[in-house]
């Protein structure tokens, strides 16, 4: 096993190198950091190799989850504040997440590690302050565990042309003998903490003839991030990069006519003022020959 370490060391490294995605975000991060609250799941877009794999395997945008816990100075309990200073040596006052990273393991991060990327909140349903205070202090529990180890053959799979498998096939081939590494990126680490309170994820729906509908509770073996997006027991939070409430008296179609965006820069057709009271509208005249729409059908087509 010693031998293959170095090499595991150098795949897990390009598995997780984050590339740039080149796009702005589509979401507001302020306002998530302002209206994010404990137990809190923050689904994540990423952009590393390992992220894309899940992404295509699962068909979503989504390749991540972690959990935030709020900030160290919330927490009443001693013995968790003594556990999660052994992981982390920043202000007591930063606002905290725990996640389970390919490589590493399970391990704690200041909230805004995500700041530029493309975020949402799902907020668990109908939990009470107990609920919430038991899965936080089992996620904090779990810190460094799952932290180097597992086998080569379980990183094979993130090399597979995932592009050439059929659909219903990608799930199955992701979740099949399953090891650590697989379990670390995907959200199997989040379904745990919220099963250590009875609170499934995603249920299993049975139906029973005369005995109606049943809500079985799945086992956490390999939770995928898109299945908290989808599970009715979580509230899907939005917070876009601009905040169409203020808007809402105003129409924010502006083009017209049929086009495609020819891939220079050109004016906006709208700008948006961070504490507007009005939208500023751009003339077209005023912008001459800056913008360069393509129809999208033309003679050349």
């Amino acid at each position: 096993m010693a031998l293959f370490k170095p090499f595991i060391e150098f795949v897990l490294e390009r598995l997780t190198k984050v590339q740039d995605s080149g796009e702005h975000g589509l979401s507001d991060f302020e306002r998530v950091r302002n209206e994010i609250k404990p137990c809190d799941v923050l689904l994540i877009e990423g952009t590393s190799r390992s992220d894309r794999v899940i992404q295509k395997a699962t068909q979503s945008s989504w390749s991540h989850a972690v959990l935030y816990i709020g900030r160290l100075l919330d927490i009443p309990d001693p013995d968790l504040k003594t556990i999660i200073s052994h992981f982390f040596e920043g202000d007591a006052d930063t606002p905290l997440i725990i996640e389970s990273r390919l490589g590493e393991g399970i391990v704690v991060k200041p909230l805004h590690y995500y700041e530029h990327e493309h975020v949402r909140i799902c907020r668990p349903k109908s939990l009470n302050r107990k609920d919430t205070a038991q899965v936080i202090r089992f996620a904090i529990n779990r810190l460094g565990a799952h932290r180097g180890g597992g086998y080569m053959l379980d990183l094979i799979r993130f090399y597979l042309p995932w592009s050439l498998l059929p659909l219903n096939w990608r799930t199955k081939v992701l979740g099949q003998w399953a090891g650590r590494h697989t379990k670390n990126v995907s959200a199997a680490f989040i379904a745990e903490c919220f099963g250590f309170i009875q609170f499934p994820v995603y249920p299993l729906v049975k139906i029973n003839g005369d005995q109606g509908i049943r809500l079985l509770r799945r086992h956490p073996k390999l939770c995928m991030p898109n299945e908290i997006d989808q599970s009715p027991n979580f509230e899907i939070i939005k917070y876009p990069f601009i905040d169409f409430k203020i808007y809402e008296n105003e129409r924010l179609i502006p083009w017209k006519g049929s086009g495609i965006y020819s891939g220079v820069d050109q004016e906006p057709a709208l700008t948006f003022d961070s504490k507007p009271t009005h939208l500023n509208h751009v003339d077209p005249k005023q912008l001459g020959d800056q913008t360069k729409i393509t129809p999208i059908n033309t003679k050349s087509d």
